[in-house]
Parts: structure tokens; C-alpha cells; sequence
């Protein structure tokens, strides 16, 4: 039997996502996001960390197969966005 460690549980780990919204990108030939329209302006960002990949569900109907990316545009606040590999779409998620 473990016993209670009596601490907090960390919730920064578990966050809700908020549900993605279309959003339009440049990419680079490595998938890399160069640019993307904010507010009807295309704007350059940079990568604010290394891009993570998320491969799961492969079993299912629907697998979910994308490369999310932190980025900050010029002009606005940090994002974070992916590529869905098997919708071949961009979109933007945040955490709620």
C-alpha cells in the first residue's frame, strides 16, 4: 500500500486544451511555420521552442499525427499551432 505523500499534485502538467481554430501558415520545406496571417496581416514569427510531435490513436479510425510548434509573431502573443498530418491543415490550440 502507498501511503499519501501529503503534497499538491502539480496541475501545471494537466491543462484543458481549448478547441483549435483554423489559422493560415507559410511553412518552410521542413515544415517549420515561417509566417502566419493575424488579423488579416501576414506576419513573420520565430520558434520560441523545439517544435513536439504527437503520434497517437494509430489504431482508430481517425489517427491524430501533428507537429505543434510555440511561436511568436511580430506583432502579437505567444502561440501555439499545429500541423495535422492527416487533415493537412494548420490550426491554433491554447491551453484553456
Amino acid at each position: 500500500m502507498v501511503s499519501h505523500t501529503r503534497t499538491t499534485t502539480d496541475t501545471r502538467r494537466i491543462r484543458r486544451l481549448k478547441t483549435p481554430r483554423p489559422i493560415e501558415v507559410e511553412a518552410a520545406s521542413d515544415g517549420r511555420p515561417l509566417r502566419l496571417r493575424c488579423g488579416g496581416d501576414w506576419q513573420d514569427v520565430s520558434l520560441l521552442r523545439r517544435p513536439w510531435h504527437i503520434d497517437q490513436h494509430w489504431w482508430r479510425h481517425e489517427p491524430v499525427r501533428r507537429d505543434y510548434y510555440r511561436v511568436a509573431p511580430q506583432d502579437g502573443p505567444p502561440l501555439t499551432i499545429y500541423y495535422d498530418f492527416a487533415r493537412g491543415e494548420w490550426a491554433q490550440q491554447e491551453y484553456g
